[in-house]
């Protein structure tokens, strides 16, 4: 029963992708490693390792995970720890973060992470435009923010937009 289980699990788990044209430009998502993250770009013929929308890439992340902002490194405390928790909790004082960094809580633990980096990542989220023009928005059903990709030269804005490179991300202006 077991080895039917396992053969079935791994025979359902392996997608063969879709069908595409050579040489047909797109847009798809890819997952970053190094910002455990994912990101539109402008693909050209049959991409492997990328994802037709930014829910099916972001599916491939674990659901529990955590980071700092940008996957910056976390802060370490003077005994070498680097989690926290919820102020109120028993924890709480023994595991504080220590000065110019704040607690990112995940499902149960946080962990600490730069005050400095957090602050300007969550500021750029807000994608500004040059005045008079318009950030453009997700498509996807599920939620609406601003069209974000990790840097302009992936050319994942659309052709009338302008993209805008912040120092974390980058995003489309219309």
């Amino acid at each position: 029963m077991f080895s039917l289980f396992f053969l079935f699990f791994i025979v359902a788990s392996v997608q063969a992708g879709e069908e595409c044209k050579i040489g047909t430009k797109t847009i798809m998502y890819y997952f970053d490693s190094s910002r455990m993250e994912c990101f539109p770009i402008e693909t050209v013929g049959c991409p492997h390792d990328r994802y037709s929308t930014l829910r099916d890439c972001q599916a491939t992340i674990p659901t529990d995970f955590n980071m700092c902002a940008a996957n910056s490194p976390v802060v370490k405390r003077p005994n070498g720890k680097t989690h926290c928790y919820h102020e109120g909790r028993p924890e709480y004082e023994a595991n504080k973060c220590p000065t110019g960094s704040i607690c990112k809580m995940g499902f149960a633990v946080g962990m600490c992470c730069d005050k400095k980096i957090e602050d300007e990542y969550n500021e750029e989220k807000k994608a500004r435009c040059p005045q008079g023009k318009k950030v453009i928005q997700t498509t996807d059903a599920y939620h609406r923010e601003p069209f974000f990709g990790k840097e302009c030269s992936h050319n994942f804005c659309p052709s009338n937009t302008v993209c805008q490179e912040g120092k974390y991300m980058a995003w489309c202006c219309k």
